[in-house]
């Protein structure tokens, strides 16, 4: 390796510590369905772009940050429609478009199905600037609104009712997690990306405890998904996002084995 991987590593970490501290979230809220939203959506994006020779990154900015505004003003329950049931409809819409899309592509479809399984080579050092700057807002963030994600986290319609900024703070955090999506989704890929968002955090909840340990665990396994995902990737020449989502899996079966020997 030399000077020019520099930044394709540093974009990785800190995507792999923005999107494991996201996870702690999504996963603790039992909402998945709105990371899949929001990603898919990101996703979408970015295909339509490539396809109009628009900017990617600026069509997967447009669709998830949509996507995001939209899923925070949605109720807290709905009694008419599974989450379950929803999740499946969104999916194969969303996935009937992307291919739709890349059906229509009469040119080279090689930068298109980059977006779907993801290229960090793709990274520079303003990628890696925006990608670790946004992950700094995040966290900072988390910090500085720690007792009403908590309580978001306990119930959302709990939150609403007795706290005024719950729904701003709602709202925000998920503008957040639309915009480290977007950013990242060429590094990690569209299809890839919602793994990645899930399995950090759902191992950091088996082994931890507190949650600040659950927090930094989480991280720590996102950390470890795209680095250890991108040095598997470049020695055995394989493709980045799929060896990143593969090693975030693994980290999770190795935490859940864990726990099965700990009892």
């Amino acid at each position: 390796m030399d000077a020019y991987f520099l930044p394709i590593i540093i974009t990785g970490a800190f995507a792999g510590i923005g999107i494991g501290l996201l996870g702690v979230f999504i996963v603790g809220m039992r909402m998945p369905f709105i990371g899949s939203c929001i990603s898919h959506a990101a996703m979408v994006g970015a295909v339509y772009a490539s396809l109009w020779n628009l900017s990617p990154t600026a069509g997967a900015l447009l669709l998830s940050m949509s996507a995001s505004a939209g899923a925070a003003f949605l109720p807290p329950s709905r009694r008419n429609l599974d989450a379950n049931t929803g999740q499946a409809v969104l999916l194969a819409f969303m996935m009937g478009l992307v291919f739709l899309a890349v059906g229509l592509e009469q040119n080279s479809r090689s930068e298109m199905l980059s977006l779907l399984w993801g290229n960090v080579l793709f990274a520079d050092w303003g990628t890696a600037g925006i990608t670790g700057g946004l992950t700094i807002v995040l966290a900072a963030f988390t910090a500085l609104f720690n007792q009403e994600l908590k309580a978001i986290l306990f119930s959302r319609s709990l939150a609403e009712a007795t706290g005024p900024y719950a729904k701003a703070v709602y709202f925000c955090f998920l503008c957040l997690c639309g915009l480290i999506l977007a950013v990242t989704l060429k590094a990690v890929g569209g299809l890839l990306i919602f793994s990645l968002l899930v399995c950090p955090a759902a191992a950091a909840y088996q082994i931890c405890r507190g949650f600040r340990a659950v927090i930094l665990t989480s991280m720590l396994f996102g950390l470890l998904s795209t680095t250890v995902g991108f040095a598997l990737s470049y020695s055995l020449n394989l493709p980045t996002g799929a060896c990143t989502v593969l090693v975030s899996a693994g980290i999770f079966l190795l935490t859940s084995l864990f726990q099965r020997l700990a009892q």
